[in-house]
């Protein structure tokens, strides 16, 4: 049996909508030569041709990861392979930091079994992790998987126990953190090296949990005859689990843990896929359900207070686009049209609610175009506004050079007083009518009370 740790994060912000910014190689070679880690990009075969073009298409059916008919448009991602990185020895570094801790093992876990430190420094002896990448995605989420190498016998039973101290050592709370903020730090440097400083970052800047990873799912991967009555024992207790029949295996599926038992070993990435694009899904739909909440509810508060709005239409178009565009590409039936991959697919959506995500974010697009609309009828009254007072400077001045023309010098000598008063009252209240009219918006502004 062999453990995964496995979970999304967010950036915190966004540089595309897909793979096109991870396609310069000349980035990609740069980065590898300044870490320790490897960085690659899988460019998705292409699945699909114009008619014109499938006699000089190369023909295939698979994507990056080589799974038949499953097509992904936030894109394959780009790949961190973290083995041997200095990351991974402080993830093992506090590991052990957080077993040996007493307020975490002792009193947030008040049972742990005796010996956790031996048990940690055995599995990192006899174990260990046999594979550790991480996937970043243009919208800013991102997936890390790590996977041990088979446990022995002693160890099988400790898994979770041995999962929970890496889990809380990548949140940093009970140890020094290095691995926390060090993989933060290399996440947002890489996304910058590629960003196009195309305005898509600062529209897209959203809030994210402050240890940075809101959470993981274990997965126990049963290999050996036995294995699952194993799983469900060290599972006992942890999470509901949902009893799931695949064409590549069964799996029982939670929201915090899952066991999977492939039909042969060689399908299992298959399963491990479908369970990645799931977590990645509701990653985007969750952070961009706060970053469209938040946007919604400045724009609101300035629309509805009449302040200077940093909301003007081409920006919240942007927003509505963006929302439109997350709330498509999220939907499983856009990733399958597998009966066995949607089984799967359905039940995490039953779990986490990720349709109910992908409803507000579609609503989201509705409250942007309103406000856009609304923006766009304030506009066009202000235009019309100064069409008019336009017309009617240029209507007195035309009356005034009327009076004027009217008055003559000798009329001023020798005419009538009143006559004369009545002409220039005439004439002065056309110019006041006329700068009143023109500065009438900066008037209000003055006479309102300020909070």
């Amino acid at each position: 049996m062999k453990f995964i740790i496995s979970g999304y994060f967010d950036a915190g912000f966004s540089i595309g909508i897909d793979d096109y910014p991870f396609t310069d190689p000349g980035v990609i070679a740069s980065l590898n030569k300044q870490v320790d880690f490897r960085v690659k990009y899988n460019k998705p075969a292409d699945q699909y041709a114009f008619a014109d073009d499938l006699g000089k298409a190369e023909y295939t059916c698979s994507d990056a990861e080589g799974h038949i008919g499953l097509s992904v448009p936030i894109g394959a991602g780009l790949e961190i392979d973290l083995n041997g990185s200095e990351l991974l020895k402080h993830l093992h570094a506090e590991a052990m930091q957080s077993a040996a801790d007493p307020q975490f093992m002792g009193s947030y876990y008040s049972d742990p079994p005796t010996g956790i430190v031996d048990i940690i420094n055995s599995f990192q002896a006899e174990a260990g992790f046999r594979k550790a990448v991480v996937n970043l995605y243009g919208l800013g989420i991102g997936y890390l998987y790590i996977e041990s190498a088979e446990l022995s016998k002693e160890l099988e039973s400790y898994a979770l126990w041995i999962y929970r101290c890496y889990e809380y050592a990548s949140y940093g709370t009970y140890s020094s953190g290095e691995f926390r903020n060090g993989f933060r730090k290399a996440v947002a440097d890489i996304y910058k090296s590629f960003s196009k400083h195309d305005g898509i970052e600062q529209i897209t800047r959203r809030r994210i949990p402050c240890d940075f990873f809101p959470g993981y799912q274990v997965v126990l991967m049963c290999t050996k005859p036995g294995d699952v009555s194993c799983a469900e024992k060290v599972l006992d207790d942890y999470d509901e689990l949902t009893p799931i029949r695949m064409d590549d295996g069964n799996i029982q599926l939670g929201w915090a843990a899952a066991i999977v038992e492939p039909v042969n070993e060689d399908y299992v990435t298959r399963i491990l896929f479908l369970l990645k694009m799931a977590q990645v899904y509701y990653g985007i739909c969750d952070g961009f359900e706060r970053l469209f909440s938040y946007h919604i509810s400045q724009s609101v508060r300035e629309n509805l207070s009449g302040d200077a709005s940093l909301y003007d239409a081409g920006s919240l178009n942007r927003l509505r686009t963006i929302a439109h565009t997350v709330a498509e590409y999220t939907r499983f039936g856009a990733l399958t049209q597998n009966i066995s991959d949607l089984k799967l697919l359905n039940t995490f959506d039953q779990l986490g609610g990720l349709s109910q995500k992908i409803e507000h974010m579609a609503s989201a697009c509705e409250i942007f175009t309103n406000i856009q609309n609304e923006v766009l009828e304030q506009k066009q009254a202000t235009r019309d506004k100064r069409l008019n007072v336009y017309a009617m400077a240029l209507t007195a001045l035309t009356i005034v050079s009327v009076l004027a023309d009217m008055m003559s010098i000798n009329e001023a000598i020798q005419g009538d007083r009143w006559t004369l008063l009545i002409k220039l009252a005439a004439i002065l209240g056309l110019l006041i009518l006329v700068i009143y009219m023109t500065f009438e918006g900066r008037f209000r502004k003055l006479k309102l009370p300020k909070h």
